[in-house]
């Protein structure tokens, strides 16, 4: 398919609602069907290429919210079957990928991740010796299919001599998980467990280089699209040099917008919204740290300039719940209730008028009802 282009510049508001739809969160009917949630929470893992994850709940709520209908114990159960993975890949944080590209977003993001965290491992006095004692005791401690939390594997390694307190634990963690000794598994309670890489996930390397790139660009542009080559290089970790060419690739197969000057590629169901105003009053609420708001570098498209501290308090990297209308944050949320009977509690910083109103109370029970399951 030969891509073409949005002959003029689009609106701030309209590349916010094309990647509400390319994320899977507008309802089915406002697209026509040809976009929405997906159909299990596998597929929804699958069409974002990958989500942050470095907080579990709202990681698997992102999954959630992305699938119909999904229930917390259905994204549980993809976690307990292995289909996904919740581990550390690129920018040293942790996302839930499915299990057949683990080895793909590793192998690409490693070396630049631990050359990074070298200083800090310095600090904490690890070295190659202790990386060595640690990985013998994970594997010989997770062989055979065992499970073990974050605590029980600390105390292994405290008993063979290599501290934990600090953040030295998590960065021993981080290392093997790096180095494809550790993923983290199954859900046990409110924790996940750690599983041997080996065996938890599919055999094979899976691709490498420029066609792991291609291939993870293909899926940028189709999930978080319009975007262009600074925003994939970003949300990869990696050089703007070495995704230029993959990019440029990825992008002659997608369709063309224009924003502020730049062009942006994106699928061609989502640039078919370009010229109708399908989703201007959709409203989503989405978990913190979700991939509508830092899946991309530059903040201004999900989030107004005038909401932005109080979306991320002193811009420290911590990003809020919000409530977005067409895929622009007008407030926050919070979860309250009781245990037994959470409430989502919205914050708006603005009237939303009744039709949003009424749109707001629909995604307010979507998340209760996704608790509630």
């Amino acid at each position: 398919m030969k891509s073409s282009v949005v002959p003029r510049g689009l609106r701030t508001t309209a590349v916010a609602r094309l990647r509400l739809a390319a994320q899977g969160l507008l309802p089915v009917a406002s697209a026509g069907g040809a976009l929405g949630p997906a159909a299990d929470p596998v597929s929804a893992v699958r069409r974002m290429g990958a989500l942050q994850s470095q907080d579990l709940q709202s990681g698997l709520l992102a999954v959630g919210l992305r699938t119909r209908g999904s229930a917390a114990s259905e994204v549980a159960g993809a976690l307990a079957s292995g289909a996904i993975v919740r581990t550390w890949t690129m920018r040293g944080t942790l996302f839930t990928v499915a299990a057949e590209d683990v080895r793909m977003f590793v192998g690409l993001a490693h070396e630049r991740v631990m050359r990074t965290a070298s200083a800090r491992h310095r600090d904490l006095g690890i070295g190659e010796e202790d990386v060595a004692v640690a990985r013998k005791t994970a594997e010989s401690r997770l062989a055979g299919g065992v499970g073990m939390t974050r605590a029980e594997l600390f105390e292994a390694f405290e008993a063979a001599g290599q501290p934990t307190a600090a953040q030295r634990g998590i960065h021993l963690v981080s290392i093997l998980s790096h180095r494809m000794v550790l993923v983290q598994g199954p859900l046990r309670g409110r924790q996940q467990e750690f599983r041997l890489a080996d065996e938890w996930l599919p055999p094979g390397a899976g691709l490498a280089g420029d066609d792991a790139l291609e291939h993870l660009a293909e899926r940028y542009i189709a999930s978080h699209g319009p975007v262009d080559e600074r925003d994939f290089a970003w949300w990869l970790g990696q050089p703007l040099g070495a995704v230029r060419g993959p990019f440029a690739a990825a992008a002659a197969q997608a369709e063309r917008v224009t924003w502020e000057g730049r062009m942006l590629s994106c699928a061609p169901e989502v640039a078919a919204l370009a010229d109708s105003r399908a989703g201007t009053r959709a409203v989503a609420a989405v978990p913190g740290f979700d991939e509508l708001a830092i899946g991309y570098p530059d903040r201004s498209v999900a989030i107004p300039d005038a909401y932005l501290q109080r979306l991320i308090p002193g811009l420290n990297g911590t990003f809020k719940a919000m409530v977005t209308v067409g895929g622009r944050a007008v407030g926050t949320w919070t979860k309250g209730g009781r245990p037994a009977a959470p409430r989502v509690e919205p914050v708006l910083f603005e009237d939303l008028g009744p039709a949003a109103s009424a749109a707001l109370a629909k995604a307010v029970a979507r998340i209760e009802s996704y608790w509630a399951r």
